[in-house]
C-alpha cells in the first residue's frame, strides 16, 4: 500500500453514510407540513398574491392612477385632444381607498368590481377630462365648474376589464359598475 494517499477511516466514511440518510429523510416533508404549505398557498390566492389574478395592491394602484387622471381644464386645452401629450390641468380627485367588490376570471381576462373613495380638490376650470368624469353627477360637475367644491368623500362604482399579456396583469377598460 502507498503511504503518501490518505488513508480512509472505516468509522468516518460508515458516520458520513449514516449522516447522509438521516439528513435526506428528514428533508422529506412530513403530511402536516406539506399540508400546512398548501393551507397558505390557498390563503395567498384568497388574498390575490398569485398569479390567478390581479393583486390588491395592484387593482389600487390602477384605482389610483384612473382617479388622478380625471382633470380640470381651461376649454382651450381640452379642444386639443392629444393621446401623446402629458397630462394639463389639475387632478379633480383626491383617492382616499378603494374596496374589492367582485372579482371574476376566465382565463387571461379578470373582471373586478370596486368601489372607489375619493374627495373633490379644489380648483376651478371650464371642463373636467378623463377618469371619473362620466361618473360624476352633472349638478356636482356644474358646481364644481363654478368654484364650489362638492363637500364629502364620494364612492363611485367601477367594472375593471384586466387581460394578461406577458406574465402581467394589465387593466384595459374602465367601466360603469352597476350599483346593487
Amino acid at each position: 500500500m502507498r503511504t503518501d494517499q490518505p488513508r480512509i477511516n472505516i468509522r468516518r466514511a460508515a458516520l458520513i453514510f449514516v449522516a447522509g440518510i438521516i439528513t435526506a429523510s428528514c428533508s422529506e416533508k412530513s403530511a402536516p407540513d406539506r399540508e400546512k404549505n398548501v393551507n397558505a398557498s390557498a390563503v395567498e390566492t384568497a388574498e390575490g398574491g398569485d398569479e390567478s389574478q390581479p393583486g390588491k395592491d395592484e387593482i389600487e394602484e390602477d384605482c389610483a392612477a384612473f382617479v388622478r387622471s380625471t382633470r380640470v381644464v381651461p376649454a382651450r386645452a381640452a379642444a386639443t385632444d392629444c393621446p401623446g401629450c402629458p397630462a394639463g390641468g389639475t387632478a379633480v380627485l383626491a383617492f382616499r381607498g378603494m374596496k374589492s367588490d367582485a372579482v371574476s376570471c376566465s382565463g387571461d381576462t379578470c373582471t373586478v368590481v370596486v368601489t372607489i373613495r375619493a374627495v373633490f380638490n379644489p380648483a376651478s376650470g371650464e371642463t373636467i377630462t378623463g377618469g371619473l368624469t362620466a361618473w360624476i353627477p352633472p349638478e356636482q360637475r356644474s358646481a364644481y365648474l363654478s368654484g364650489q367644491t362638492p363637500p364629502g368623500e364620494q364612492g363611485y362604482r367601477v367594472r375593471i376589464t384586466y387581460t394578461r399579456r406577458e406574465g402581467a396583469w394589465r387593466a384595459v377598460e374602465f367601466d360603469r359598475a352597476p350599483v346593487e
